[in-house]
């Protein structure tokens, strides 16, 4: 008896001892920490939700527009419709709903967007040169694109943006009101930074950021970010 129990008293030690081991042995991920803390999406699942970045997103031009012209598409084809824009600053819109698509002097894609009143943003704002095509696919009855003008914002629609031209460089807490989405950090020769956002009153998200000069912002998938000045 007195060796069954020493028997048993020792199978217990050893079962304790390897539970202690494998529990030492798990630990929390970077990418979860930074996603738990910071609603930031690295490794595979960023992969998979942004394409390699297309130089031609950094395109800069003169945000007076001199010679940005407005364009109206009463009707869209079933086909589509591809559009040559003067070089400019433009606010792109859709009716109902569709994907407005961004093509280099290539033909290379340099970004897509869902765009109109019934699903995505509500309008897609970029910097296109006369080279660039501009696709909106056959889901639009009508589509219209305005020449934008600039001014610093911390409320930045769905587009491409410019730290120090269109928002100041600093520290944010950025949130979404409704919906969720995206926003991008992009940086000429760098990784990119991707946080996810979702808005509403359960599950809100809100994160931190740090921009600054030389850094290009992407807003998708949503028609506001707001960015809220943080003391540091």
């Amino acid at each position: 008896m007195k060796n069954i129990i020493r028997n048993g008293g020792m199978l217990v030690f050893v079962w304790l001892l390897l539970s202690g081991c494998q529990a030492k042995q798990i630990s929390t991920s970077e990418p979860t920490v930074r996603y738990e803390q910071n609603f930031e999406l690295t490794g595979d699942e960023k992969d998979e939700l942004i394409n390699p970045v297309n130089p031609a997103i950094f395109t800069t031009v003169d945000r007076s527009n001199p010679g940005a012209e407005a364009v109206s598409v009463p009707v869209v084809p079933k086909t589509g419709e591809e559009l040559k824009l003067k070089t400019g600053r433009y606010m792109i819109t859709g009716y109902p709903t569709g994907n407005i698509s961004i093509f280099d002097s290539k033909g290379e894609q340099i970004l897509r967007e869902i765009v109109g009143d019934y699903a995505g943003a509500t309008s897609l704002t970029v910097s296109v040169e006369e080279s660039y095509t501009v696709r909106a696919d056959g889901g639009y009855d009508s589509i219209n694109i305005f020449t934008a003008p600039t001014s610093p914002n911390t409320d930045l629609t769905a587009g491409v943006w410019e730290v120090g031209t269109d928002i100041k460089a600093g520290t944010y807490t950025i949130s979404l009101d409704q919906g969720y989405g995206y926003l991008q950090i992009l940086e000429k020769e760098k990784d990119s930074i991707l946080y996810e956002l979702i808005g509403g009153t359960i599950g809100r998200t809100e994160s931190t950021v740090k921009l600054k000069e030389g850094q290009w912002l992407r807003v998708t998938d949503t028609s506001l970010i707001t960015f809220r000045p943080t003391d540091t």
